[in-house]
């Protein structure tokens, strides 16, 4: 909790004024350690929880770029070094999509330390990942990324129940 907080601190002051965007590479570890932390509370830190947040990272990243897709015009207004006043409309089309093509990776290497309910869940996520990409790259627009965000947030609680419903079969 405390790794998280500070890290959120840092990642509010750091786009400010950043060049590269460090701010959020390092910022996005605390939503990939909010599910890693619940499987620590009935597991252990071993191979699974490592996956697992190699798995969410990326994720993490993507959901990142199409949220600040959708912000571009206040984060302008505010002089915010996010994705898209980094590396443009274009630029941010491709950090999501790059990092969904290593969050699929990443699923497939997790998905070796679930059961068959888990992989299901994980590739209906992956499914709606895919569509929420194929738009953003078709009509890079912060119109397009507000109506496919809700891809990203479906797959996230498809993971969760197919996880969920694995554990306890």
């Amino acid at each position: 909790m405390l790794y998280c907080f500070a890290i959120e601190i840092l990642y509010q002051e750091e786009k400010q004024e950043q060049k590269f965007p460090f701010a959020q590479l390092i910022g996005r570890t605390d939503f990939a350690l909010f599910p890693v932390a619940g499987y620590l509370c009935v597991g252990g830190p071993d191979l699974t929880a490592l996956l697992f947040f190699v798995f969410f990272y990326p994720f993490a990243l993507a959901h990142l770029g199409a949220n600040d897709l959708i912000d571009i015009v206040n984060d302008r207004v505010r002089g915010m070094s996010t994705i898209p006043t980094l590396f443009s409309l274009n630029g941010t089309a491709y950090w999501i999509a790059g990092f969904t093509a290593i969050h699929i990776v990443t699923a497939l290497l997790f998905m070796t330390r679930l059961g068959w309910i888990s992989r299901m869940g994980i590739c209906a996520g992956l499914v709606l990942l895919l569509y929420a990409n194929a738009r953003i790259l078709k009509d890079r627009s912060p119109d397009t990324a507000l109506k496919v965000l809700p891809c990203f947030h479906v797959a996230m609680v498809l993971y969760a129940v197919g996880i969920a419903a694995g554990a306890l079969v």
